[in-house]
């Protein structure tokens, strides 16, 4: 009864083994349809390379990949092509290697095949494109840009003509010469100075001929207003002008030296902004001299007065500083 026995346990060992080679088997055949189904024809690439190249690309390296994929590596010598097929695509590319660098080849079918096959919601979300910066804030306004400001001077020399008519027991003259002015202002008011000479004036009166030198000096105040490129002003003035007359044709020819003090009113048109340093300009005037000197000989007495009252124009230029 022994052998009998012997053989029983024997028979019950063999079993066992053959269970386990079994299981073995299927976990074999599990493995070979596992998701990261890549098959190897050759010696380079290795497959274990091109596994490690996948998790250095994707953290879960093979598992990752669809189960449906299966990839394919062959090594044709100086070149090596990879196939990739799954459900939704196949593809393949040959790459040229002379050199056969093993590890290149393993990280280049890599790359290849999880560009092919990896699943979107692996991929790595492109970042998102930044806001827009906010517009620019708009420039502030540049201040106002003040006028420039009107010079304050004013330098005045013209040629001067008077008439005189015949009013009042005075004869009708004619008077030439020439006149200096300035003014500076003080906001819409500006002093004024001004003198002229008058060198000549021949008139007669009662059969006398008088030649008169007059000096007129004046003094006042002046408006300005510019407009339209122009320069309007009137001007006011007290008026102290020396004079020297003189008988020319009596049979006791005799001169004297007066001072006529009367008031002067004028106008004047300035040619220019009043920002422009050099202008011409012309003028009228008015001067009236209340209390004219009797011009008179010897025995004929009184013959007449002084001319109180003078018509004027001026023609000259205007320097603005």
């Amino acid at each position: 009864m022994r052998p009998f026995a012997a053989s029983a346990g024997h028979r019950r060992r063999v079993a066992l083994a053959l269970l386990v080679a079994a299981w073995a088997g299927r976990l074999g055949v599990a493995r070979a349809q596992s998701p990261a189904a890549i098959s190897i024809e050759g010696a380079c690439p290795d497959g274990r390379a091109i596994e490690r190249a996948i998790a250095a690309l994707i953290p879960r390296g093979t598992a990752a990949l669809p189960e449906s994929a299966h990839a394919t590596v062959e090594d044709a010598g100086e070149s090596y092509r990879v196939e990739v097929q799954s459900a939704a695509v196949t593809r393949s590319r040959l790459f040229r290697d002379a050199a056969r660098d093993c590890e290149q080849r393993a990280r280049f079918a890599a790359v290849f095949i999880v560009l092919t096959l990896l699943p979107p919601e692996l991929a790595v979300p492109a970042a998102p494109k930044p806001a827009p910066p906010p517009p620019p804030a708009p420039p502030a306004p540049a201040p106002p840009i003040a006028p420039p400001r009107a010079p304050r001077l004013r330098l005045e020399a013209a040629a001067l003509g008077e008439w005189a008519p015949a009013a009042f027991a005075s004869a009708s003259a004619l008077a030439l010469g020439g006149q200096l002015q300035a003014a500076y202002r003080l906001g819409p008011i500006a002093p004024a100075l001004s003198v002229a000479v008058e060198p000549r004036i021949d008139y007669t009166i009662g059969g006398l001929q008088v030649r008169e030198r007059r000096v007129p000096i004046g003094a006042g105040v002046r408006v300005q207003h510019a407009t339209r490129g122009l320069e309007l002003a009137a001007q006011l003035e007290l008026v102290l002008a020396p004079l020297q007359a003189q008988g020319r044709n009596s049979a006791m020819p005799a001169s004297g030296t007066r001072l006529d003090v009367g008031a002067r009113a004028g106008a004047q048109i300035r040619l220019g902004a009043p920002q422009r340093r050099l202008a011409p300009f012309v003028g009228f005037q008015v001067s009236l001299f209340p209390w004219p000197y009797e011009i008179s000989t010897t025995p004929a007495g009184g013959l007449g007065t002084t001319p109180p009252l003078w018509l004027g124009v001026t023609a000259g230029l205007s320097l603005a500083r």
